[in-house]
């Protein structure tokens, strides 16, 4: 087994500040052999590559070294091709996951090694407020979900709303003091998302102010 395995357990066990006795407590090893796995002085089971990853959230393939993106969205050529040629310069969800992936694994700040992660879970929030707005709107079915959702508990609620602003409020990171990627500029993509959002805004924020106005209108 190559060192990459190696040298990528001891990043993600650092990256989320875990300790080598923590996570060889819940991969059910001895600390002692997890620093022999991490040193690259023993080579573990496939069985072990899979708990990793599993446990990280990351593929297989990124943990042997064989991918660069820790979640295999796509494989590395698809996933790059529509990033810089995104059809008609439109965006989907499939771009708008692809475009967050990349943000997450490559826009790596010094001072704040857990910022992809803080965008990841961002945007994890963000899909889980959408779940809890459709069930109590009628629009899905709170059986549908094996969850037991916390969908009518208001102040809950409220404070998935705080953690959500606060994900990114108390970074101390200076502006554009990014790691070098190699990368010249982002990929196409992002200038569509960039466009297709603040135009979604533009024309919602429009849409609200006509609605304000009309009833001003209705009440004088």
């Amino acid at each position: 087994m190559s060192t990459a395995f190696a040298n990528r357990i001891t990043s993600m066990r650092k990256e989320k500040g875990l300790s080598q006795k923590e996570v060889a407590m819940n991969l059910g090893v001895s600390q002692a052999l997890l620093s022999h796995y991490e040193k690259g002085v023993r080579e573990c089971g496939l069985d072990f590559v899979v708990r990793c990853a599993d446990y990280f959230g990351v593929t297989t393939d990124y943990l042997l070294g064989k991918q660069e993106s820790k979640y295999g969205l796509l494989n590395e050529e698809e996933k790059y091709h529509l990033l810089e040629n995104p059809n008609d310069g439109q965006i989907d969800m499939q771009l708008v996951l692809l475009c967050i992936n990349f943000f997450a694994e490559k826009v790596k700040r010094p001072v704040d090694e857990k910022y992809g992660d803080k965008l990841m879970w961002s945007a994890a929030i963000a899909m889980y407020k959408l779940i809890v707005h459709s069930i109590n709107k009628g629009h899905l079915k709170k059986d549908w979900f094996n969850s037991d959702i916390r969908n009518d508990d208001f102040v809950f609620q409220k404070i998935v709303d705080l953690i959500q602003t606060g994900i990114f409020v108390n970074d101390s990171v200076v502006i554009g003091q990014l790691t070098d990627s190699g990368e010249k500029h982002f990929p196409e993509a992002f200038n569509n998302l960039i466009a297709s959002v603040e135009n979604y805004v533009t024309v919602n924020a429009e849409r609200y102010i006509n609605t304000a106005k009309d009833k001003i209108d209705q009440i004088k």
